[in-house]
């Protein structure tokens, strides 16, 4: 069931990331940060209920965690890190703010990968 959502947002998000960085749209780019941050706080909720969770013997919160919020986590940041790649080679001017919020979001889901690691 994830798996055809996992492939329809990376389709979404693909194809904002063309269309934003071919037409220098920093309004398109911009609106897909909020996409991925939105996606973010939605595996935010299972690292946070992973962490919660912990101290049980049978700690189902984790299944949440490697099989919602991990897939989010790469996805989000490959979507990211492609985003601010393609901004830098194309040259994209007032670039700075957009490329701010992708890399505090990168730091976001390190954070989240890092609580989820010590939860386990």
């Amino acid at each position: 069931m994830l798996i055809p959502i996992v492939i329809l947002f990376v389709a979404i998000s693909g194809t904002l990331i063309v269309i934003g960085v071919f037409k220098m749209s920093r309004k398109i780019l911009s609106a897909l940060s909020i996409i991925l941050w939105l996606c973010s706080l939605v595996s935010a909720f299972f690292v946070g209920w992973a962490w919660l969770e912990r101290s049980y013997s049978e700690n189902w919160a984790m299944y949440g965690f490697f099989f919602i919020s991990l897939p989010i986590i790469i996805t989000a940041g490959v979507l990211a890190v492609s985003t601010i790649l393609a901004a830098k080679v194309r040259k994209i001017d007032n670039m700075k703010e957009v490329c701010l919020r992708l890399y505090l979001l990168l730091i976001f889901l390190a954070a989240q990968v890092v609580v989820g690691y010590f939860a386990a």
